[in-house]
């Protein structure tokens, strides 16, 4: 289905086939706000067991609704991942295989869905949906992009790296912190507040206008270089940290790139208790900062009526498995996702959600809850039966993680040393698979046994039979995953 007739159904869809109950006037239509987070951890959370860290407005938030303790990224990288999120597809079908690759303008984004259903569209803070480096380069702004940008008619970018329009109006409004690193700039200026407040000032404008709205408020944090400012830099104690998962030798044997890794993470280990206090700050900024959105919605009076999404695009392994940030490495730390709704009056409060669930799913979860026509070509489930009760199914036995970002289809071309070889990982209840095209091997690792992903026994004679139906498995799962567009509109 081409771009023209994908909008042509989303707009007619959304004038003849809004849910019951949400044909009346627009005030009547349930509101949306998406926070997204960028490099959070599924535990840097009291909400998911954090005993130490100190979220109260995201704990607020969880048992005010339903938190899903399994949601999987499907490409642990910020711009596949988002483009995920935005899109409900797969990376290799919507094709930003890695960062760098601009999100098609013809993909339908989530924004795009809500504009054609009538809805005002507005968003702050880090989208990624184009590259932005070299940093500090000219990125689109509402008086230079007259049209609404992946569907959204207000948008005020703060991307890291210091690009975008909240750069530039340090730079303008405060030069004496343009080249200061964030650690040294006041709070108000920094991005998680400069973001929240263009949220703030959305939400009340909508409000104030009677119109319903989708927000997107997208924090940089807690990504590298971990450095909060003050109070949040000094919140933390080092001696209160966590402890990393690794085990000395569990790497043997493993591709090179991953020894490379090790040499490249090697001085940062030294850093890790440090580190952490400082992540966990920006977390907590950032839920201060999710705590002045929530109080603005009480007082423009629309709490009642607004679905709260908060989703990270992928996690920040930050010394386990001796390792940092996040990529091919589909550890629980890096590709496990914090997901949490609330919709008053629709979700069950207090719920916690063991099953298995999908970043593409957020897109036709959010279209349900909020009635509006489900976009051609979404490959993502709803999990709005799940969230209202109505099921305890969220349709997945697995979870397909892609990290195919090369493009190589040279035969001669050395895969096995490549800096950053392409994975394909398959996630069960008692296996994690990761297996490299054109290498002929993987890893494996038996959950029950082994939580912490330790032993790779891909070579283990005595598993044989289970590789061989994970791999089976596997080649489903890429299959099934392929575009679903154009439809077929008959016979023949």
């Amino acid at each position: 289905m081409s771009e023209l007739t994908r909008r042509d159904f989303l707009q007619s869809a959304a004038a003849a086939s809004l849910a019951p109950g949400l044909q009346g006037a627009p005030g009547d239509r349930p509101n949306v706000l998406l926070i997204m987070s960028d490099q959070h951890r599924w535990d840097a959370m009291g909400a998911y067991g954090n005993p130490v860290i100190r979220t109260p407005n995201f704990d607020k938030l969880a048992a005010g609704g339903a938190r899903f303790t399994e949601c999987w990224s499907q490409h642990p990288v910020c711009m596949p991942s988002r483009a995920s999120i935005f899109t409900g597809r797969y990376p290799s079908v919507h094709g930003v295989r890695t960062n760098g690759v601009p999100l098609p303008r013809t993909e339908v984004t989530m924004a795009q869905a809500f504009l054609e259903a009538g809805y005002r569209t507005g968003g702050a803070g880090k989208f990624h949906f184009i590259p932005h480096y070299p940093y500090r380069s000219p990125l689109p702004a509402m008086e230079t992009h007259p049209d609404p940008y992946y569907g959204f008619q207000e948008f005020h970018l703060g991307e890291d790296g210091r690009s975008g329009e909240h750069w530039m109006w340090i730079k303008e409004n405060h030069p004496e912190y343009d080249k200061k690193p964030d650690h040294e700039i006041p709070v108000e200026l920094h991005n998680s507040y400069w973001s929240a407040s263009h949220t703030i000032n959305f939400i009340r404008d909508c409000a104030t206008r009677k119109d319903p709205f989708f927000a997107f408020c997208s924090f940089v944090d807690p990504h590298h270089s971990y450095n909060p400012p003050s109070p949040y830099r000094e919140m933390y104690r080092e001696e209160d940290m966590p402890r990393p998962i690794r085990k000395t030798g569990e790497h043997e044997g493993k591709l090179p790139y991953v020894q490379r890794n090790l040499e490249r993470f090697a001085p940062l280990l030294e850093r890790v208790p440090y580190n952490r206090t400082q992540y966990y700050g920006e977390v907590s900024f950032i839920d201060d900062s999710i705590g002045r959105i929530m109080e603005a919605l009480d007082r423009n009076g629309v709490t009642d009526n607004t679905i709260v999404l908060f989703i990270a695009d992928h996690g920040d392994l930050i010394g386990d498995h001796d390792m940092y940030y996040k990529g091919l490495q589909h550890y629980r730390g890096c590709a496990n996702l914090p997901f949490l709704v609330s919709f008053p009056g629709r979700v069950k409060p207090g719920q916690v959600i063991n099953g298995y669930a999908q970043e593409i799913d957020v897109f036709p979860t959010l279209a349900e809850l909020a009635g509006i026509p489900r976009t051609p070509g979404v490959q993502g489930r709803s999990q709005a039966p799940v969230l209202t009760g109505e099921s305890i199914d969220t349709g997945y036995s697995s979870i397909l993680i892609e990290h195919a970002i090369s493009g190589e289809t040279s035969p001669s071309a050395n895969l096995a040393d490549s800096s950053s070889p392409d994975v394909y990982t398959l996630r069960t209840r008692g296996w994690r698979m990761s297996y490299y095209p054109g290498l002929r091997t993987g890893e494996l690792y038996n959950l029950e046994d082994d939580p912490g992903e330790f032993a790779n026994c891909w070579a283990d004679p005595k598993l044989e039979a289970v590789r061989h139906e994970l791999k089976d498995e596997l080649l489903d799962r890429v299959l099934q995953s392929r575009d679903p567009l154009p439809p077929r509109e008959n016979r023949y």
